[in-house]
């Protein structure tokens, strides 16, 4: 009975394998179904649904796919399932492809590699193998890609599956497409499509189909790459709302503008469009959106194309933060797993240590059967073995029980290590994440503002429109400028390369070198910047560090100031310490706004002037390192008030701490 049970569940293993490997399907009916298996099922059963569910995701929703297909890996882990954790390493390799993320893809993609290999799982051996070679093929590495083909092709031989080798000839076929060898080239893809069609196999036909369009495309000769094209469209009859028609779509749209048959590109856009909606995937609404500015840009209606290329814009911004949360997952992942292994590791040891009180309690007996059997001189050979034995005993639980505390301590140090590192990375990724935003955003403008301009012979603007335009650009250049700057000295001092160069500094020069570098920019918004009191005083501090704090706090009220507005700086001497205030009449912020400020938070200008955070965040580190300090008040609609606050000679730590204490304007934030 049992050998019967056996030889079903291989069966049943053999039957999901097939399924697995037949390429993704995207019906809702059919996810619907799938995730309703799941809740009503558990264990292998369960498992294998999740699997399917997260395969079913791939190009509709490639970020739940991988969170899907992460939670599969960790369930398959746990319940010991070394089929399924291949068959989920292997699908987080192909999620993270499609999700562009080629650093993890090959990572997963090699780990169920050498997984499957180590456990003879020859189908996902060659899937991951066959995955692996199209990644690189796609990252220009041809001879990486031609090993990993020819590879994944002797395996599929081997198992014959000729599916697998219809899709190892295809790559091969794009392989020496790449070395410029036609006649190669058409020989491998013909063949791939040829078996295809024998196997009638649609999804996969569709697939060579869409490679030879791109061949065709790539050759010149659009009315083959047309027809490839629209071929793989009638293959998609029977499902003509799924990922791969829209796809095609796109391709067809995008030789149509090549050629300038705009109306042509549209009704295949539109179409497309069509199946993005109902599909709900941020990759097709970016690419399509993409091509739909093109469109507009040819017919010279740049309102539409401006708006499309914006809505593009928000949609990659969408799969970036998919990215990074993507990333954050794995690394929980990650620590999981290896807190796991840890606690497998412990057992192990404490089974080891059972393992040996048993064997010593069978000699012991032992002694005792050969003390009764010999006599009293064997008694007191035993008596003074046991107590010989006893002393050994004090010695090995005592180095045993050094050794666990030395693994606890181990143990906890790597735990407050690895806190430490992801708190580290989080500050740094969120930094990075928020400075690549806003940098892009702005070149960006910039790029397309002056695209515009020259290659536009059409464009016609008014004064007004024009000298709109133009300060649009200036924003964004200066808002580029001012991010760079304040980058490059923030980098500077995570890095403690900055060192401050504290001497007696004449606040008045620092004050003037300020107002005349500014006051330009406050002239765009008709903004007053003035001194408002007598500056004359020594302070004792770094003069290129309190140079940058002013102008930060300067800019930041110009950003938030609206037109016709005015920014006062206003300086107050006090017996040890000199405060600098910025005040301005801008919009103001709420208390929860002031706390964000500190926490990297920021909101756009009046003018949509955009920042990071890092700013405030560099004022803040150098005023530490002068022995100074700043506090913010603001009203909202009445506008803010940032004072900073400096010694006006050189202080001890001690004294400064004494001194501090006494200073009302003294500010916890610094803390």
């Amino acid at each position: 009975m049992k050998r019967i049970t056996y030889i079903l569940i291989i069966l049943s293993l053999i039957f999901k394998a097939n399924f697995v490997f037949a390429g993704p399907q995207t019906n809702q009916t059919v996810i619907d179904s799938l995730t309703s298996n799941y809740i009503n099922t558990s264990g292998r059963e369960k498992l294998e649904n999740y699997l399917e569910l997260s395969r079913a995701y791939w190009k509709i929703d490639p970020q739940q796919a991988i969170q899907i297909s992460l939670d599969a890996l960790a369930l398959a882990k746990n319940l010991d399932y070394n089929h399924e954790a291949a068959i989920a390493m292997y699908y987080l390799g192909r999620a993270y492809h499609i999700n562009n993320q080629y650093d993890l893809s090959l990572e997963y993609l090699l780990e169920a590699y050498q997984f499957s290999d180590k456990h003879k799982f020859l189908e996902i051996k060659a899937e991951s193998t066959l995955q692996m070679g199209i990644i690189y093929y796609q990252l220009g590495k041809y001879a990486k890609c031609y090993q990993l083909a020819k590879e994944a092709d002797k395996t599929f031989v081997e198992l014959d599956n000729r599916k697998g080798k219809s899709r190892c000839l295809n790559l091969l076929g794009l392989y020496f497409k790449s070395q410029n060898n036609d006649h190669l080239a058409a020989g491998y893809l013909d063949e791939a499509l040829k078996t295809a069609k024998n196997l009638k196999d649609k999804e996969l036909i569709s697939a060579i189909l869409n490679d030879l369009g791109s061949y065709y495309a790539d050759k010149g000769n659009i009315l083959e790459a047309i027809k490839a094209y629209k071929e793989a469209l009638n293959y998609n009859k029977d499902n003509s709302q799924n990922y791969n028609v829209a796809q095609f779509e796109l391709n067809l749209a995008i030789l149509y503008l090549q050629h300038d048959e705009n109306d042509k590109a549209l009704s295949h856009l539109e179409k497309g469009f069509t199946i993005t909606k109902k599909l709900k995937t941020h990759r097709l609404y970016s690419t399509y959106y993409d091509f739909l500015s093109q469109y507009h840009t040819k017919k010279k209606d740049y309102k539409l194309a401006l708006n499309a290329f914006q809505k593009a814009q928000v949609y990659k911004d969408s799969i970036t933060e998919n990215q990074q949360t993507n990333k954050i997952a794995d690394l929980e992942l990650k620590h999981a797993t290896r807190n796991k292994e840890l606690e497998n590791q412990k057992l192990r040891e404490l089974n080891q240590t059972k393992d040996v009180k048993i064997f010593r309690q069978y000699t012991i007996g032992l002694s005792l059967l050969l003390a009764l059997i010999v006599g009293f001189f064997v008694l007191f050979i035993r008596n003074r073995n046991n107590h010989k034995k006893s002393e050994i005993l004090k010695l090995e639980k005592s180095m045993a029980d050094q050794h666990a505390e030395e693994m606890v301590e181990k143990k906890e140090a790597l735990e407050k290590s690895e806190n430490a590192l992801k708190t580290a990375n989080e500050t740094k990724d969120k930094m990075f994440s928020l400075i690549a935003h806003d940098l892009r955003g702005s070149v960006g403008n910039i790029s397309n503002g002056l695209r515009m301009l020259l290659t536009e012979e059409d464009l016609v603007l008014s004064e007004k429109e024009n000298k709109e335009f133009l300060g649009s650009l200036f924003h964004s250049a200066d808002n580029s400028y001012e991010l760079l700057e304040n980058l490059l000295a923030w980098a500077r001092n995570q890095s403690n390369s900055i060192k401050p160069n504290l001497e007696m500094v004449d606040l008045e020069s620092i004050i003037l070198s300020n107002l005349e570098l500014l006051s330009e920019l406050g002239k765009i918004k008709s903004i007053k910047i003035f001194t408002s009191s007598d500056n004359k005083i020594d302070i004792f501090c770094d003069r290129n560090m309190i140079h940058t704090v002013l102008r930060n706090l300067i800019s930041n009220s110009i950003k938030f100031t609206n037109k016709g507005g005015i920014i006062e700086i206003r300086t107050e001497v006090r017996e040890h310490f000199v405060s600098v205030s910025v005040i301005d009449n801008g919009v103001g912020m709420r208390k929860d706004q002031i706390q964000n400020i500190h926490k990297g938070f920021t909101t756009d200008g009046t003018a949509n002037e955009k920042g990071t955070g890092i700013g405030l965040a560099l004022c803040r580190d150098f005023l530490t390192k002068n022995n100074g300090w700043f506090n913010v008040s603001s009203e909202i609609d009445k506008g803010s008030i940032f004072t900073f606050t400096v010694p006006r000679r050189p202080l001890s730590k001690r004294k400064f701490s004494e001194l501090v204490k006494k200073e009302d304007s003294y500010s916890l934030l610094n803390f």
